[in-house]
């Protein structure tokens, strides 16, 4: 049989019996379905919405997030290893196949013939090979041990897919904080306007007779701290932006503009079912895959207890003379197959298989520990939606009130039918009011990102 014809009939029969060896898909045990109800205790729709962020009608938002994908270096990081992960897939994927090498090798030697006189004989030795090895997975471990690869890989993707989600939500809650945090800023500052305003009103009236010292000092000391609230509050808001600009992959110079108003909320998205939660989520979707890895480890490790085959086969030419090496007179060639089973290894086998047993149940109850923390956040960003919605609308009465109450303080002052206390109270509960104002809106908008992130939000 000529050389090339040996080493090809090898290598088709390996790959031949390569092609029949299919690995079979292991799938989540159904024993989580229990945890999956039919339908959302607290109402929402049927039809998930995808396009959250657009619903936010915020083309400086999208943006951000857009600049955030670019630069936020932790993104970076979770890409690089996904295809860390896919190349570890690749390897694990080409211990199924056969390997083939090729080798030359050279050597020279001097034997002594005789001593006296003494004398030696010089021999050459040229070797040109070709050498294909295969393991034969009867058992199909290696395909399972590729299932595992290939499903780290998946979790991988998907683990990215959750820090993108994580990361527009971020920028989202923090450009809404950033423009919360300058309204916040310009009421401390139009409060503390308003006050020395009418501190200067009192002075004058003072100097005039017609208020007392003590109407005139409490006035002072409610101007002074309004003055310390705006700075309160432009601290606040330097803060808010450094931290948008790092999300940003910016140096965090407070530099950032988050002025306009915080956007208006439409109605409460549709939420889909829950049972569409287990695979639309990113988060839940790589704990799927990673317990799917380890149930796959788990039944590789069970197989290593049975015999293996491996196949081998060569070819090559050995000569004395380097320029006879591709003669076919001096071709040399061999087939064979080495079956091997594990007798004792000092209980190394059965150890690793409770290993790994144990792995896929830690996989397992992490898998169900985080569908229900995913049910719990749907219901609790459901249950808020009503409930800041509510809360909305009578803090808007109470500023809507306070400013009443506030200017009518005012003219009862006038008129000798109040005294300043009651007048600077109202005054504070007015900016109090409308500061708690913005900062449910804002409230309402963070529930309402947490409602998309809790529904596993599409960013494609």
């Amino acid at each position: 049989m000529k050389p090339s014809l040996r080493i090809g009939t090898c290598a088709a029969f390996t790959l031949l019996l390569a092609a029949c060896d299919t690995t079979r898909q292991i799938q989540p045990p159904t024993e989580i379905d229990a945890l999956v109800p039919d339908t959302w205790r607290e109402e929402a729709g049927s039809t998930l919405s995808r396009d959250w962020i657009d619903s936010f009608s915020s083309p400086t938002l999208t943006e951000l997030i857009a600049d955030a994908e670019q630069n936020n270096f932790g993104l970076e990081a979770a890409y690089q290893r996904t295809r860390a992960a896919e190349a570890a897939a690749r390897i694990s994927g080409s211990l199924r196949l056969p390997s083939l090498n090729a080798g030359l090798r050279s050597s020279r030697a001097q034997t002594m013939a005789s001593f006296s006189p003494p004398t030696s004989i010089e021999t050459e030795s040229h070797a040109l090979s070709l050498s294909a090895r295969w393991e034969v997975d009867l058992w199909n471990r290696l395909g399972q041990e590729h299932l595992a690869s290939r499903s780290e890989y998946q979790a991988s993707q998907y683990d990215f897919e959750s820090l993108r989600l994580s990361l527009a939500s971020q920028v989202a809650k923090a450009w809404f904080n950033a423009i919360e945090a300058h309204a916040q800023y310009e009421l401390a500052t139009a409060s503390a306007e308003s006050f020395e305003t009418n501190l200067a009103t009192l002075e004058r009236r003072y100097s005039r007779g017609l208020v007392d010292a003590f109407d005139l000092r409490l006035t002072r000391a409610q101007a002074s701290s309004s003055r310390a609230n705006a700075v309160r509050r432009r601290s606040q808001m330097d803060t808010t932006i450094r931290n948008l600009e790092t999300l940003l992959g910016r140096y965090p110079s407070a530099t950032l503009l988050a002025t306009g108003e915080l956007p208006e909320l439409g109605n409460t998205p549709p939420a889909g079912l829950p049972s569409e939660l287990l695979t639309r989520r990113p988060d839940v979707l790589a704990q799927q895959n990673r317990l799917i890895a380890a149930l796959a480890l788990e039944k590789s490790a069970k197989r290593n207890w049975l015999p293996s085959l491996a196949l081998t086969a060569s070819d090559g030419t050995l000569s004395p003379d380097f320029s006879n090496l591709l003669e076919k007179d001096f071709n040399v060639w061999s087939l064979a197959g080495d079956v091997s089973a594990a007798l004792f290894q000092s209980g190394r086998l059965k150890a690793q298989r409770d290993q790994l047993n144990a792995n896929q149940l830690s996989q397992l109850a992490q898998y169900k520990d985080l569908v229900l923390r995913a049910f719990r956040e749907v219901e609790t960003a459901l249950r808020s939606e009503t409930d800041l919605s509510d809360l909305e609308t009578q803090t808007q009465i109470a500023a809507d009130e306070n400013r009443s109450a506030e200017e009518q303080a005012w003219r009862l002052y006038e008129r000798g039918l109040v005294d300043i206390t009651t007048v600077l109270d109202a005054e504070r509960r007015s900016f109090e009011a409308r500061s708690q104002l913005i900062s449910i809106r804002n409230q309402r908008l963070q529930n309402r990102i947490n409602l998309h992130v809790a529904l596993g939000g599409n960013l494609d």
